[in-house]
């Protein structure tokens, strides 16, 4: 009985151990990934590109990159949503990734939902897409109270390996949820983008969001006398090649930036900052 015994324990403890070692190998074959287009600013077939955003909602708009599919017209039917085009929000990663999934997140309305228009999504290794790979769509993307302002999850069973990726849109059509109103939008706007790919050995990602001067070579509104080199007040550089305002008493100086940004930092010798 003691023989019989001593081998069972050892058959066990076998055992056991092949099927330890067989989870610690699956565990170790997850890759480690992230997102890999945190502070990357995209390009675009439209004629039209403002802000950069990030994952939190604020109705006036003002954290979302916005593009525009056309020109509205009141008269026309829709819009003159038929007049559109279907414009793409483009960007590099730099190098081809391996991507596992992607985050779409949308703007949205405090008292509407809306029906996204035409969303494709497609990678390519070719910055021109002439080998272009379409990973969603063409098809419309209906948001629901239950998912308004939730993030369109492209998850990929199989891992693709691309250098670029394109999200198109035909802008939106917006149903109020407070009366029975309905009419199309020509803006296409994302508060952020998510590509999630392998991450490299030893890779670390930006933890915070980067920052742009927004005034750089912008030349503002004064008002009061004009400035001696007032280029100078905008070009970057923080030495001794100073702008002077030649008014006395309250003067000041306006810079327009044709959006809302988010600001970080702001001096009178230093240029002002914002999220990207």
């Amino acid at each position: 009985m003691r023989q019989l015994f001593r081998r069972i324990t050892t058959i066990s403890a076998t055992c056991a151990l092949a099927v330890s070692v067989a989870a610690a190998v699956a565990v170790a074959a997850e890759p480690t990934t992230g997102n890999i287009l945190t502070g990357k600013l995209p390009t675009t077939n439209s004629t039209h590109l403002i802000g950069d955003g990030d994952t939190g909602f604020d109705p006036t708009d003002s954290n979302i990159t916005k593009i525009i599919a056309g020109e509205e017209n009141g008269s026309a039917e829709n819009n003159g949503y038929a007049s559109w085009d279907d414009v793409y929000l483009q960007y590099d990663f730099g190098e081809p990734r391996e991507i596992h999934s992607i985050n779409l997140y949308r703007n949205g309305y405090e008292n509407a939902l809306n029906t996204f228009k035409r969303i494709k999504v497609e990678v390519s290794s070719n910055e021109d897409f002439s080998d272009a790979n379409v990973l969603f769509g063409t098809a419309d993307v209906e948001e629901t109270a239950a998912t308004k302002l939730a993030a369109q999850t492209i998850n990929l069973t199989t891992p693709v390996t691309a250098r670029y990726v394109r999200i198109w849109q035909k802008g939106h059509c917006i149903q109020n949820t407070n009366s029975s109103w309905k009419g199309y939008g020509n803006g296409v706007g994302l508060r952020e983008i998510e590509v999630i790919a392998k991450l490299k050995d030893g890779e670390t990602l930006p933890d915070a969001q980067e920052t742009r001067n927004i005034a750089l070579g912008k030349l503002p509104y004064v008002y009061g006398l004009d400035p001696t080199n007032i280029a100078a007040i905008s070009d970057g550089k923080q030495d001794d090649n100073y702008a002077v305002h030649n008014s006395t008493g309250e003067r000041w100086l306006q810079f327009e930036y044709k959006n809302r940004y988010r600001i970080h930092e702001g001096s009178s010798r230093a240029p002002i900052r914002w999220s990207a």
